[in-house]
């Protein structure tokens, strides 16, 4: 495509198509679509990529949908494929999350919530401290740089207006958010086993020492044991988050190949 002259109607329509796609990956990806980040802030940025990508993205289809129907479903597609493009990258957090959400019930803070800012609703403490250090983890990492560039590939593997969302971005899809199960047991897994052995370890005492109050000694115990743990899994939680998101970026490139495909 050639790079059409500065706010001429074809410069001015591949911004507006562009601006729609990473709309729609603002709403879902990690960091870039968190609620602290407060919307008149979001939109001059989505718009500051918007005007850098737009007119030189190659491949850009200048054969616009003349009818209202038509252009409604080229707007609808580019928002679902920027939020598929952002889903995809989110589900290592909310692995994240439910990593901490399973350790924090087995702690003893299944009552222990605070409130979100991002869905407004109550999570566990554990699982909230878990995903505010992943999201500084992604930072350290230059995670954020890596989503804004998976998501300009995707401008050149599926241009404004083609691509179909069909059964073969479907099964991407059910792939990704099953590995996100996988992902949050590899996470809990060291204080789940730790907590889980203290827990058989109580068993046997209270069997053997019936006279001793088993839960008086055994809460402060298991959150004792829960925290020492937490601080101790530290560098492995650093070393497979940064493995995890290399297979999330292969698994955002497979969804888009599969949308390509499809």
């Amino acid at each position: 495509m050639s790079t059409s002259a500065p706010f001429s109607i074809d410069w001015i329509w591949a911004i507006l198509w562009t601006l729609l796609r990473i709309s729609g990956f603002f709403v879902t990806a990690p960091f870039w679509g968190h609620r602290a980040i407060p919307a008149k802030v979001k939109v001059p940025v989505a718009l500051v990529f918007a005007m850098g990508v737009g007119p030189v993205i190659s491949g850009f289809d200048q054969t616009i949908p003349q009818s209202l129907w038509g252009i409604g479903g080229w707007a609808v597609h580019e928002i679902m494929v920027g939020s598929l493009i952002g889903f995809a990258f989110a589900t290592l957090f909310w692995a994240i999350r439910m990593a901490g959400d399973m350790v924090g019930l087995q702690m003893g803070f299944a009552i222990v919530n605070v409130i979100d800012p991002t869905t407004s609703g109550q999570v566990s403490l554990i699982g909230e401290f878990k995903y505010i250090l992943a999201m500084l983890i992604l930072l350290v990492l230059d995670g954020h740089h890596l989503m804004i560039s998976a998501l300009i590939d995707s401008y050149r593997l599926i241009p404004i207006g083609h691509g179909v969302l069909g059964d073969n971005a479907f099964d991407q899809i059910v792939r990704v958010t099953t590995t996100m199960f996988v992902t949050a047991v590899k996470i809990g897994a060291p204080m789940m086993i730790t907590l889980l052995m203290t827990d058989v370890a109580l068993g046997i005492v209270a069997r053997t020492v019936p006279q001793m109050n088993i839960f008086i000694v055994g809460f402060p115990l298991k959150i004792g044991i829960g925290f020492l743990i937490l601080a101790a899994s530290m560098p492995l939680l650093t070393q497979l988050f940064s493995r995890t998101l290399t297979d999330i970026q292969i698994s955002t490139q497979r969804l888009i190949a599969a949308m390509m495909a499809a």
